[in-house]
């Protein structure tokens, strides 16, 4: 059953990006034609937007306890961050759609122009976007079960908790912090306020899920198409020592420049669209972790140690996912260069070594992704997030 509804995903025309195509659609990230559709996704997400202020607004309310701030502050930086992902890609929805068209363009033509060594690079990427994309949406389904079903494991695996429900002495279990405008502590508020956050969870697992793969995508992507890059580099002289005309070296020098160009326009374009959102995500991530760490350690509830531990693990495979794949495509940009190296330059003219020098040249610009004007989005920088994260841990501590 399962893996029929995996197949059913895949699209032919977009065959390394059609799961995630059909998510970002389904979320409304990818807005619908249809003007009436197209206000209905844009309205789902700004009452997203919403939600996340009114968890704001709900600090004001709990400011006096260290321990419910912290709780509000985890999820509500999470919540932002989400929303950020949302807003971001629907008022870039253009530029978005431009980057998607390209790998999706850029992927057909590799694979109507393949050879045994570029077919298993190609077959390799694909595979791999496939295993990273349905382990994390099982990643974000487990976190937000986990999420919903909290207070009611709460409720029942605790049962002073369940004394103190009774006799008014312990709040109603909410899955979220958040400020509404009705009685949320008795019922009816109570029931309307649990079905509320259950829709926003499900909106916010579902934004992750479809923004966080169709990002790790795009950049095992770029990573493949270096890969590739090199391999025609390798071959542009032709394989049997013989060397090729000058025109055909030409056509051939003149194609990797394309392709070269193309690559590192639209892999700008998509670090122009990440890159902000990453800014927000580093900072965030840190206090993030922090607070989870905090409250891991602090934590008497086996159930609220259950908790702590999924949104702790979930934000640092998060983290790590980001920064892992960024700092693969700035590797194998490096390695790029090496291509024409590997070519029968030997073999070639005086007027062949000067076009193969000028690539040369050009395949020497490193493709390198930003958190913000800051810091790159490398391991060296997961690294450092974590010592932060761990500093503010130890000041809380103390």
């Amino acid at each position: 059953m399962i893996n029929a509804f995996l197949k059913s995903l895949e699209d032919p025309d977009r065959p390394l990006f059609g799961p995630n195509y059909w998510l970002l659609n389904k979320i409304g990230l990818i807005l619908p034609e249809n003007s009436t559709q197209r206000l209905f996704a844009i309205i789902m997400h700004e009452v997203a937007t919403y939600f996340v202020i009114s968890q704001y607004m709900e600090l004001f309310v709990i400011r006096s306890d260290l321990d419910l701030i912290l709780t509000n502050l985890k999820i509500s930086m999470l919540s932002t961050i989400c929303v950020i992902k949302a807003n971001t890609f629907v008022f870039w929805q253009n530029d978005w759609r431009q980057v998607i068209n390209y790998i999706t363009e850029a992927d057909n033509f590799e694979r109507e122009n393949q050879d045994l060594a570029k077919g298993w690079i190609i077959n390799s990427y694909t595979k791999y976007c496939r295993r990273v994309t349905y382990f994390y949406w099982g990643l974000v389904f487990t976190t937000s079960v986990t999420v919903t079903t909290a207070p009611l494991m709460k409720y029942y695996s605790s049962s002073k908790f369940r004394e103190g429900f009774r006799n008014g002495t312990e709040a109603f279990p909410h899955i979220f912090s958040s400020w509404m405008p009705i009685d949320k502590e008795h019922s009816p508020g109570c029931w309307i306020t649990v079905l509320w956050h259950i829709g926003i969870c499900a909106y916010g697992a579902t934004v992750a899920a479809a923004y966080d793969t169709c990002v790790m995508v795009l950049l095992v992507y770029f990573r493949g198409k270096l890969e590739l890059l090199r391999i025609r580099c390798r071959e542009m002289l032709g394989t049997c020592g013989q060397g090729i005309s000058d025109e055909d070296t030409i056509s051939a020098v003149r194609q990797l420049h394309q392709i070269h160009v193309l690559l590192l326009k639209h892999s700008r374009l998509f670090n122009s669209l990440l890159s902000p959102v990453m800014f927000f995500y580093v900072v965030m991530c840190s206090l993030m972790i922090c607070a989870s760490a905090f409250q891991l350690t602090s934590a008497t509830d086996t159930t609220q140690k259950l908790l702590m531990a999924e949104y702790l693990i979930f934000a640092i495979a998060q983290l790590f996912m980001f920064c892992w794949h960024s700092n693969d495509v700035i590797y194998k940009s490096e390695e790029v260069m090496l291509g024409p190296y590997e070519s029968e330059w030997w073999a070639a003219g005086l007027r062949q070594r000067k076009s193969i020098l000028l690539l040369q040249g050009q395949m020497q610009i490193v493709h390198i992704y930003t958190a913000g004007p800051f810091t790159n989005l490398t391991l060296s920088t997961f690294v450092a997030i974590l010592k932060g994260a761990y500093s503010y841990y130890t000041l809380l501590r103390k």
